[in-house]
């Protein structure tokens, strides 16, 4: 975990990837950083629904992957965190799974609020009653299920919260979830980046102007 934090990109790198001036040159800026694994699903010419589909698909490979570093009896609220970056405020129509058992509370409202069935699923997962952990994590939690996008200013500081949280606390359960917090964070400003470059190309100079 700590090596894989230690390569993610760069601000020059960010740069590179962030200022392309289209779509192609994003993801070639993209490859060549540890953030390759990421964008192997996608090609020079993909959309916005396969750079949505790929990325979901890489941010579960990786929740699997931390999760099989875990005790086993940690695994399943581990896994939970595969939804969490893709949630905010939806309606319940639209995240069935996340409400199964909350059926007639959404067909008398109409709307749930996804991030309570989500908190609650998650509690539930948990192996033991870990107050502290809820608590440590609320800011990352409030990130993606809270309102609209935080700015950039926010990140920073729930980065340097979650990098303490990963050190000081490396050989609790708490230092998985810090992890894979982080790498959120760094997959968001990817799906960020990617999006605005197919979305909104560079204009090319026109010929003879």
């Amino acid at each position: 975990m700590q090596a894989r934090l230690a390569e993610r990109p760069t601000s020059v790198e960010w740069q590179m990837i962030e200022t392309g001036r289209d779509f192609a040159q994003s993801l070639d800026a993209t490859t060549r950083t540890s953030l390759v694994p990421f964008v192997t699903r996608l090609g020079r010419e993909s959309d916005e629904a396969s750079i949505e589909k790929a990325l979901r698909q890489s941010w579960a490979d990786l929740v699997a992957e931390a999760a099989s570093w875990v005790p086993k009896k940690w695994r399943p609220a581990l896994l939970w965190i595969t939804a969490l970056p893709h949630l905010r405020l939806v309606e319940a129509r639209r995240a069935p799974e996340l409400v199964a058992d909350e059926a007639s509370k959404a067909e008398a409202v109409g709307e749930f609020e996804v991030s309570e069935a989500w908190r609650e699923r998650l509690m539930s997962r948990l192996p033991v009653s870990d107050p502290a952990l809820v608590r440590d994590l609320a800011p990352l939690f409030d990130r993606f299920l809270e309102g609209p996008p935080r700015p950039e200013s926010d990140a920073a500081a729930l980065s340097v919260h979650l990098e303490t949280l990963f050190r000081t606390r490396a050989q609790e359960p708490v230092a998985a979830f810090a992890w894979l917090g982080l790498m959120a964070l760094v997959m968001e400003r990817l799906r960020g980046a990617l999006l605005r470059a197919v979305l909104f190309p560079a204009r090319q100079p026109v010929e003879g102007a």
